[in-house]
């Protein structure tokens, strides 16, 4: 690639590279985040899903006996944490809907592979751990953003199944086809090579065609190769027969996105939660 693809190659693929004030959204999700934790002592923190140290979930229970959901955070693989997306508690537990929010290891710890069968897991799992925090196990569902779009996505591949009876997931500005990733500066740190895009693509995988619901949002003022992906994951599901749906959000970016998630009263965040009811 020429210096010009290369950079352009960045520009399409690596949000906070586009994207106008990345690191203050990143601070203001911490520092909700931050807020949100000290005001909820009914949260339960580190629960485990496995036996790894990152196998971790932590809880914001809503009512007794209610809907459960769980979210993968992104951060590309290789950053962010779990107590960086608490404030979506509000979101759900408005609803009565407890939140799980889970955790997995990081590149270059371990390898996206790896990650992968961690996700894997931790969504096996989840039913389980819902019911023994009290929820409703006929009413779970999933999200992620990003890289856990990515990762939730990859739970929906054949042989790899998201929990039977799941109601929906809904998949937020999510990367299918990693073999954009070769070529960005990024990849330094998650060390893909050629030989791991086909089995890591949901993209090009063939897909569980479960009765879920399936909504695969990202934002308009997203880069158009970002776009482009969303478009086509959400067009493969349609052509299995998944009801599935391709939403484009006017004005959002790859990271105000997530502040819309985050507002109860968000037109995005009362869709993603009348999907789990």
């Amino acid at each position: 690639m020429t210096d010009a693809v290369l950079r352009d190659h960045e520009w399409q693929y690596n949000p906070r590279v586009s994207t106008p004030d990345a690191d203050g959204y990143r601070n203001r999700a911490s520092a909700a985040s931050t807020s949100m934790r000290a005001r909820r002592p009914d949260a339960i923190y580190d629960i485990p899903y496995g036996a790894g140290e990152n196998d971790r979930l932590d809880i914001f229970p809503g009512a007794p006996g209610g809907p459960a959901h769980i979210f993968l955070h992104g951060g590309y693989w290789r950053g962010r944490d779990k107590a960086d997306y608490s404030y979506l508690a509000d979101t759900f537990n408005a609803a009565g809907i407890s939140l799980f929010v889970a955790n997995y290891d990081l590149c270059p710890s371990v390898r996206l592979a790896d990650i992968v069968r961690q996700a894997r897991l931790c969504m096996s799992a989840f039913p389980a751990v819902a019911a023994d925090a009290g929820c409703d196990v006929g009413q779970l569902s999933a999200s992620g953003h990003s890289a856990g779009a990515h990762l939730l996505a990859m739970c929906m591949v054949e042989g790899a199944r998201i929990p039977v009876g799941m109601k929906s997931v809904t998949l937020v500005s999510g990367i299918y086809d990693v073999s954009h990733v070769l070529g960005i500066s990024i990849n330094e740190t998650i060390g893909l090579t050629q030989a791991d895009v086909p089995p890591l693509s949901p993209l090009h995988l063939p897909l569980n065609r479960d009765r879920t619901v399936v909504d695969v949002i990202v934002g308009g003022d997203e880069s158009a190769g970002w776009i482009a992906q969303s478009a086509l994951f959400a067009e493969r599901c349609q052509r299995i027969g998944l009801d599935a749906m391709l939403l484009v959000r006017p004005g959002e970016n790859h990271f105000s996105i997530m502040e819309s998630y985050g507002d109860p009263g968000h037109d995005l965040a009362r869709r993603i939660v009348t999907l789990c009811i």
